[in-house]
């Protein structure tokens, strides 16, 4: 997130961390990310998930609390297997590793290591794509001994009973906040074909939820801003996402129009197959979840912030994509 939570004080943080043996830290605010919030303290990378917010936002607070529990035990698990470029959160000194700060918020905190990492966007060449390729296999091998851990990805869309309701209120001006209006002109001028992406999302969605039997230990977001190329290799970030599900989850992100990597990532994983249908299918989730994740955003009450001005302008760019 590019600014910090208006609804949560740093002294709040400071006294949740000592569980971790950090006290009276000096926090220093990163502006990164999208659903979290992140400080350095240190040697150690603070995270701040918005339980309200983002891609595990739930039905409610309780429910995305409990996702990110196991998700972020899954990635202690998979550390402990012996997956060095896991960078996981570590246990506070009841062997917890996320806690609730407020109902809204919670806190995890994982090694601050130094690297380099690159914003968003597609990897830059084919031996990028190759090198992950083969991390992301090994991911996905280790996995079957923690694949009792993490939850089953349903394939759900976050946030899409705001979007939906967004959608039923189109007529009616949004007074949430200076964004609202003009998320609303965006959202009537694609409903048609938003509601038609949706559909066809759902059906194809339903065939691949008929084979869980093959699924894997899945990231959910390896794209490239996720890595950081340390002295000793890569890391992959950002585990809150992490679900049992098809392995295509994970290779769309990695994967070209070619598929570099797919010989590396076959390499190690073994003799299994690439379902081209369903990497489409999570090329389109990620849109779809983007809007309904950014409308939600919006339909709250926000002021003018260049993280809300960010908002705006990722939805309308996911309302304008090819479906």
């Amino acid at each position: 997130m590019l600014t910090p939570p208006s609804d949560l004080d740093e002294a709040t943080i400071a006294h949740a961390l000592a569980r971790w043996g950090l006290r009276s830290p000096e926090l220093e605010y990163l502006p990164v990310g999208f659903g979290s919030h992140h400080w350095r303290a240190g040697d150690t990378f603070v995270t701040v998930d918005d339980l309200a917010a983002g891609f595990q936002a739930g039905d409610d607070e309780d429910e995305a609390f409990a996702a990110l529990e196991r998700a972020y035990g899954t990635a202690s698990a998979l550390r402990d297997v012996g997956l060095e470029f896991v960078l996981a959160p570590v246990a506070d000194d009841e062997g917890t590793s996320i806690r609730r700060l407020t109902e809204r918020y919670a806190v995890s905190v994982t090694p601050f290591v130094d690297g380099t990492s690159t914003s968003w966007g597609a990897y830059e060449s084919k031996d990028e794509r190759r090198r992950v390729a083969a991390l992301v296999g090994r991911l996905h091998v280790a996995g079957d001994d923690v694949r009792d851990l993490p939850r089953l990805d349903e394939l759900t869309i976050p946030s899409r009973s705001v979007l939906l309701e967004a959608l039923a209120t189109l007529d009616v001006p949004w007074e949430s906040g200076p964004y609202a209006e003009p998320a609303r002109e965006a959202l009537a001028a694609a409903a048609d074909d938003l509601h038609r992406r949706l559909a066809a999302y759902d059906e194809d969605a339903a065939r691949v939820l008929e084979r869980t039997h093959s699924w894997v230990v899945t990231h959910g977001e390896p794209h490239r801003a996720n890595f950081i190329l340390t002295s000793e290799g890569l890391r992959l970030v950002d585990w809150d996402t992490t679900r049992l599900a098809p392995r295509e989850r994970d290779l769309w992100l990695v994967l070209d129009d070619e598929l570099t990597g797919w010989d590396e990532y076959a390499a190690v994983v073994g003799d299994v197959s690439l379902d081209r249908e369903t990497l489409a299918l999570y090329r389109r989730w990620w849109g779809l979840a983007d809007i309904a994740v950014f409308t939600a955003d919006l339909r709250r009450p926000h002021v003018d912030s260049e993280q809300s001005a960010a908002n705006l302008k990722t939805l309308c760019e996911n309302l304008a994509a090819p479906a």
